[in-house]
C-alpha cells in the first residue's frame, strides 16, 4: 500500500525547485471552481452571508486608483459613512489587477510562484455586525473543516502587538480569541504596525488586523518564518478589524460602528489546497499553457524557474498566461488601451513574449487563443468574460497593428541606447512615449542624485511617461528614486 501510495505522490508531484515535500492529500480532489464555490457556500448559504457581486476591474467613481486592487474597493464608500451598508454582512469573489502604485506586482511576474496582475479575492465583510470573535471563528472553521480540511498544526496567526507611538495597546482580545479556538500558542505571534495594522490611506477608516499563514511544509517548528518573505511559509488570510479614523491632523479617533473586511487570495488557496507550491502548476493556469504549447509547438511547461530554466522559456509561459489573463479581464470589463497605459503596457508585453518566446510571427492569434481558454475557465463565475469575448480579440488585433507602426521607430532607437547602457536591458515597457528622452535627462544626472519632481513630472506631463517606469529606469541607473 505504502509503494502504491508513493507511486501515486510521485505522478502529482509539483515539479517547481520549491518543493521540498508533499503537504497533505484530500481524498478527493478540489478543482478551482469547488474551492471558490466552498468558500461562498460557507459564507452565503451556511451563515446567513449576501452574496455580492464582484465589482467591474474599472474603478468606479475612484480616480484614485486605476484598477479594483482590493474586494474592499467597492464597499469603501461604506467604510467611510456615506453610504448604507448593502446588508449586514456579505461575501464575494473579487477581480483584482496590481500593476502600479503601492501594490505593483508587474515586475516580478512570471520570475516567482505567486506574483500575479490578474487575481481573485475571497472576501468576507460585516458592516457593523459581527466582530473580532465571530471573524476568527468563522476563517477557522473554514480552513480546518472538510473539504479544506488544512491541518491546524501548519497554520500560524499573528496579532497586533501595539504601538507606543500611535498610543495603541496589543489587542490582546484577538490573541485570547486565538488561544481559545485551540491555536497552539506557540502559534500566536505579535507584530507591529507594519504588518498588522491595515490603513486605506493617509486618513480614513483604519484598523488592527490578524492574519492567518500556512507552513508549505510541515513537521516542524516554523513561527520564526512568519512574516519573513519565505516562500515555503505565507500570509493565506488577512481580517481586519476596522475600527478607528485616522485623522487629517493624524490623531486616531474610534469609529461609531465597527466592522471586518478580510481577503483571501484566490489563487495561492487554490496552490495549496491541490498540493502545488507555485501559483502557475494549478488548472487555473496549466490550461492555458496547454493551448500556448498545442499553438507554438513549444515544448510543454515544465515549471522551472531561474538558472534551471533553460532559456527561459517557463518564464515565458507564465508572463503570456498571467498576461493574457488580465487583458482579458480588463477588457471585458471596458477597459481599454488608450485610456489606461498601464494595460497597454501588459498587452504589448504578452504580445512581444509571444512573438519573440514563441516565434510568433502573428502574436496577436496565440494572446487570441489564450484569452479563449481563459474564458472557458472564468466565464462560468465572471459571465461578462465569456459575453465579452470578441471585444477582447478586437482589441488585441488592434493594439498588435498600432505596435508594428510604433516599434519602427521606437524600438531601434532604444536598441541604440540599450547597446551604449546595458543597464537598461530589462525595462519593462522599452515602446513607452518620451522614454529615450527621459533615459538622457536622467542619464545626465549627477551620480546618485534624487530625481527631482519638476524633472519627473515633466516627462510624466510633457513626454507621457508613466511615473512607474521613471521610477524603474531612475533605478536601473542607480539614482535614489523620486
Amino acid at each position: 500500500v505504502i509503494t502504491q501510495l508513493n507511486m501515486v505522490l510521485q505522478r502529482v508531484v509539483n515539479k517547481s525547485k520549491y518543493v521540498i515535500q508533499r503537504r497533505f492529500c484530500h481524498s478527493e480532489y478540489l478543482s478551482s471552481n469547488d474551492i471558490r464555490k466552498r468558500f461562498l457556500d460557507f459564507f452565503v448559504k451556511e451563515h446567513s452571508h449576501t452574496y455580492i457581486r464582484s465589482s467591474p476591474v474599472v474603478p468606479l467613481h475612484d480616480r484614485s486608483l486605476a484598477f479594483v486592487n482590493a474586494g474592499m474597493n467597492q464597499f469603501k464608500e461604506v467604510f467611510l459613512n456615506k453610504v448604507l451598508p448593502p446588508s449586514p454582512s456579505a461575501a464575494n469573489s473579487q477581480k483584482c489587477i496590481r500593476v502600479g502604485g503601492k501594490h505593483n506586482d508587474l515586475k516580478d511576474v512570471g520570475f516567482d510562484t505567486y506574483h500575479h496582475t490578474f487575481f481573485e479575492m475571497l472576501g468576507n465583510w460585516s458592516f457593523g455586525n459581527y466582530f473580532k470573535k465571530e471573524a476568527c471563528e468563522l476563517a477557522w472553521k473554514l480552513l480546518t473543516s472538510s473539504p479544506y480540511s488544512i491541518d491546524p498544526r501548519r497554520l500560524y496567526v499573528t496579532y497586533f502587538s501595539g504601538c507606543n507611538r500611535l498610543g495603541l495597546p496589543p489587542d490582546l482580545e484577538t490573541k485570547e480569541i486565538w488561544l481559545s479556538l485551540g491555536v497552539d500558542p506557540a502559534h500566536i505571534l505579535g507584530f507591529g504596525v507594519t504588518d498588522n495594522f491595515w490603513e486605506m490611506g493617509r486618513s480614513g477608516p483604519c484598523g488592527a488586523c490578524t492574519e492567518i499563514h500556512v507552513d508549505h511544509l510541515g513537521g516542524r517548528c516554523a513561527a520564526d518564518r512568519v512574516n519573513r518573505g519565505h516562500a515555503d511559509l505565507t500570509e493565506l488570510w488577512n481580517i481586519v478589524f476596522i475600527q478607528y479614523n485616522r485623522n487629517e491632523d493624524g490623531s486616531l479617533s474610534s469609529l461609531p460602528c465597527h466592522h471586518v473586511d478580510t481577503g483571501m487570495g484566490f489563487e495561492r488557496l487554490v496552490a495549496f489546497l491541490q498540493n502545488k507550491s507555485s501559483n502557475y502548476d494549478t488548472d487555473l493556469f496549466l490550461p492555458l499553457f496547454n493551448t500556448i504549447s498545442k499553438v507554438t509547438k513549444a515544448a510543454p511547461f515544465c515549471g522551472k524557474f531561474g538558472v534551471e530554466d533553460t532559456g527561459g522559456i517557463d518564464t515565458a509561459y507564465r508572463i503570456l498566461a498571467d498576461h493574457s489573463r488580465m487583458v482579458t479581464v480588463a477588457v471585458a470589463d471596458n477597459m481599454f488601451p488608450d485610456l489606461n497605459h498601464k494595460l497597454r503596457r501588459v498587452l504589448r508585453k504578452a504580445l512581444l513574449v509571444a512573438e519573440d518566446s514563441f516565434k510568433m510571427k502573428n502574436p496577436a492569434k496565440l494572446v487570441k487563443e489564450v484569452s479563449n481558454s481563459v474564458a472557458e475557465i472564468l466565464s462560468p463565475t465572471y459571465s461578462e468574460i465569456g459575453t465579452n469575448l470578441k471585444k477582447v480579440h478586437l482589441v488585441v488585433d488592434h493594439e498588435w497593428e498600432v505596435l508594428q507602426i510604433v516599434r519602427g521607430g521606437a524600438a531601434a532607437t532604444w536598441r541604440s541606447v540599450v547597446q551604449q547602457d546595458p543597464r537598461v536591458a530589462q525595462l519593462s515597457d522599452c515602446l513607452a512615449p518620451g522614454l529615450t528622452t527621459a533615459y538622457r535627462e536622467l542619464s545626465s544626472l549627477p551620480p546618485h542624485s534624487p530625481v527631482a519632481a519638476d524633472l519627473a513630472f515633466r516627462l510624466y506631463d510633457t513626454h507621457g511617461l508613466p511615473l512607474d517606469l521613471i521610477e524603474e529606469l531612475s533605478q536601473a541607473l542607480s539614482e535614489p528614486g523620486i
